[in-house]
């Protein structure tokens, strides 16, 4: 089975049964839907009835033990069943060109059997609707976590996707449960007791036999079928359209029955038509086909079993078969030479055909329809065929009544092949006036009404059982229904005490947080902080070291930064003011254009002095004492020529470097993210460069800063920048020369654990 159905199933309520079909019997009598399984095989079951088996057969579940599960909708064990099987395709549908509505009219005037899936370009969901003979039961499972929806409610959230659809034709096997070993006392064969000849026994009803019957009932003819059968004893009956029987072959069985138990719904030929299925697929098996006559019953015979068996079948399949299954075959009405009835009982037999009808009818009204669609009946005009079928029985009682009078008279002798075929084809096998009546002189209108009591007794007593049954299910169900949602209480309200926890745990950070955030009366973004930022070099005494000391070589590094101050010059108030969440003197304290203006004036100086490269680096080192300012996200005005025409341009960078008089000494590209400087930063770097170089004759040099690294494509152009290589022995190094005496230094600088470090020039 799939797993996904498999998973779907193990959702549904479950119980165990054990002593194969008698066991199952016991829990599905209730018209129970759902599927069982004994491990390996499943029975997918609707209102009691097998609709399909999967993995295995129907006979493995004989004696089984298992687990069955109760459906929450009669559609999903169809549908299940249906899939499971596979169907054939027959038309895929937009439902924008052909609406599902329409499909649904369409396929259930049609008697379909099969379903349809809505699920191609749909993300809402799946959606099914499964007909059985027309009938249509929709299911779907909705959004991803799968909530199942049926009925009407399915069906109109599936009229209102919008995708393809496609319709399976899926035949399904529908046949009852078959009974337990123990409790169909009709399976077997019925013993008969010789009386005077062994052709006068009763026998079972032979195949041809019963096709005469379903015949006769099919055609609409009266009492009897048209046209001689010959008997074991080689004698014929002939019958007329009167009703009337040879004399000669008084012992010969009747080859036809009264239509009237036998008519289904608007009294059709479908349901006499249904008697020549074979009896496994009818509503009741072919162990209830043959009930004995009172002749056999009186010889031993014993039939009570499958009569009760065939009462019990009747309310769970369908009307239609009723009258097939308690069909006779041809049987001697005493077992032996018959007696001529006394014509004072004559009248008797229309009464009790009304009573036989009004019983099929109230069976039909209370019976379950068919869910093979070769049984499901036309049910718009149900009520007009009952009413109609009524009728008619009616009619031809009172005709038979006068034949029979008229019969009796004249012939004086025969007994009616009517008489012998209705006691047989009784449910209750309760016509049994010939013999009693002639015994004991009893009252036939009072033995009539008491029959007609014990069998609505019965019936109401049956009927109770199964509400017993029913109540005793729904219990079962409620209390399980109960025990699973106080276990999902016990679950959620765990579930609640974890949140409260986790609630509580995040209210005390929060305020832990709170409490470490500066008293903060303002806020800026990062971006703004920058943009309305410059820094400017001051000293702490003119008299103390300076850049221009530090030039000279006549001051260390540490008096330096004694001496040295950046101060930071803002267009807003920094007062109670809060970037990203601190002061916003701690914020820019930690930005990479502080730290790198600080590293300008604090360390290269003595780094390019202790390395010996002055010389190479002669235009750099002599413009580090001329720096006055850093202006952040500053702009450089440059002049550019285009068709012989003068023009200015500003040309913006992250970093500018000026001096007192606001020309620019240095500018610089900071990369501040993990991501690696790539080649494209390099080569606006050195372009707008040259420009600055060519406009401004106090540049002296460009950066490329990064915390992360530079790619090889970065450094390539750096070096073909520079010209001969970037470590070439020209007097001036990473020197990006313009003309013979103009040009600027290209330097490349990464940034490490909170220091920097120039990589191009190599120091």
């Amino acid at each position: 089975m799939d797993a996904q159905r498999r998973e779907a199933i193990d959702e549904w309520d479950d119980r165990s049964f054990s002593d194969g079909f008698a066991g199952l019997g016991r829990i599905v009598s209730d018209g129970f839907s759902g599927a069982a399984t004994d491990g390996a095989g499943w029975l997918f079951l609707v209102d009691g009835q097998v609709v399909g088996v999967v993995d295995g057969t129907l006979d493995a579940f004989a004696d089984a033990s298992g687990t069955v599960y109760r459906a929450p909708a009669e559609a999903l064990p169809v549908l299940f069943a249906m899939q499971e099987l596979g169907g054939e395709p027959r038309a895929k549908y937009y439902t924008n060109d052909t609406p599902l509505t329409e499909a649904d009219r369409k396929l259930s005037q049609g008697g379909f059997t099969g379903y349809i899936e809505l699920s191609e370009n749909i993300l809402s969901g799946d959606y099914y609707v499964a007909y059985t003979g027309g009938e249509s039961m929709a299911a779907a499972y909705v959004g991803n976590a799968g909530r199942l929806e049926t009925g009407d409610e399915a069906f109109d959230l599936a009229a209102d996707e919008v995708g393809i659809y496609t319709v399976y034709e899926v035949g399904l096997d529908v046949r009852p449960l078959p009974e337990g070993a123990g409790d169909s006392g009709a399976a077997d064969p019925v013993e008969t007791t010789e009386t005077s000849d062994p052709t006068d026994s009763a026998t079972p009803a032979g195949p041809g036999t019963a096709n005469d019957a379903d015949e006769a009932t099919a055609d609409g003819t009266g009492d009897v079928g048209s046209g001689p059968e010959t008997t074991d004893n080689g004698g014929t009956t002939s019958t007329d359209e009167a009703g009337t029987t040879d004399e000669g072959d008084a012992d010969a069985p009747a080859s036809a029955v009264d239509p009237a138990p036998n008519t289904g719904r608007d009294g059709d030929p479908t349901a006499s038509a249904r008697s020549d299925e074979p009896a496994a697929d009818r509503s009741i098996g072919a162990d209830d086909g043959s009930v004995p006559d009172d002749g056999a019953e009186a010889a031993g015979t014993t039939s009570g079993a499958g009569t009760e068996s065939g009462r019990d079948a009747v309310r769970i399949g369908d009307a239609d078969t009723t009258g097939d299954a308690a069909a006779p075959g041809p049987v001697d009405s005493q077992g032996g030479d018959p007696d001529p009835p006394d014509t004072a009982d004559a009248p008797d037999v229309p009464d009790s055909e009304d009573v036989f009808s009004e019983e099929a009818e109230w069976r039909e009204q209370k019976s379950i329809p068919a869910l093979d669609p070769a049984e499901a009946g036309d049910e718009p005009r149900a009520e007009d065929g009952r009413r109609a079928a009524s009728s008619q029985r009616a009619r031809s009682a009172d005709e038979r009544s006068r034949s029979g009078r008229s019969e009796s008279g004249s012939k004086g002798g025969s007994p009616s092949p009517r008489s012998t075929e209705q006691s047989a084809s009784t449910p209750s096998a309760v016509s049994k006036r010939d013999t009693s009546d002639a015994a004991s002189g009893a009252d036939p209108e009072r033995v009539r009404k008491l029959e007609a009591a014990l069998e609505e007794t019965e019936t109401e007593r049956q009927s109770l059982a199964d509400e017993r049954d029913r109540l005793a299910a729904e219990r079962d169900e409620i209390e399980t229904e109960r025990d699973k949602l106080a276990g999902e209480v016990e679950r959620l309200e765990a579930e609640t005490d974890d949140i409260r926890e986790e609630r509580d745990r995040l209210r005390r950070e929060l305020s832990n947080a709170k409490e470490r955030l500066p008293d903060a009366e303002r806020t800026l973004t990062p971006a703004e902080a920058r943009n309305g930022t410059n820094l400017f070099i001051r000293y702490d005494s003119k008299e103390g070291a300076t850049l221009a000391d530090a030039h000279g070589e006549s001051v260390d590094r540490d008096t330096l930064r004694e001496n040295l101050r950046v101060e930071h010059h803002t267009s807003f108030e920094t007062d109670g003011l809060s970037v990203d969440g601190r002061p916003f003197e701690e914020f820019l304290a930690d930005t990479i254009e502080y730290g790198f203006t600080r590293w300008l004036v604090e360390d290269l100086p003595f780094e390019v002095h202790g390395t010996g490269n002055e010389g190479t680096l002669r235009d750099l080192y002599d413009a580090l004492p001329e720096v006055d300012r850093a202006e952040i996200g500053g702009t450089v005005s440059v002049k550019t020529r285009e068709d012989g025409e003068e023009t200015r341009e500003q040309r913006t960078f992250d970093l500018v470097l000026r001096d007192r008089m606001g020309h620019p000494l240095f500018v610089a590209d900071l990369n501040d993210s993990r991501d690696p400087t790539p080649e494209g930063t390099l080569e606006s770097l050195v372009g707008n460069g040259r420009d600055i170089a060519g406009s401004n004759g106090t540049f002296a040099g460009a950066f490329a800063v990064t915390e992360s690294f530079f790619e090889p494509g970065a450094l390539e152009t750096a070096s073909d920048a520079v010209g001969g290589g970037l470590f070439s022995r020209s007097k001036r190094a990473s020197f990006v020369k313009l003309s013979r005496k103009q040009g600027f230094h290209l330097c490349l600088v990464e940034a490490r654990d909170g220091g920097f470090h120039m990589t191009v020039p190599d120091l």
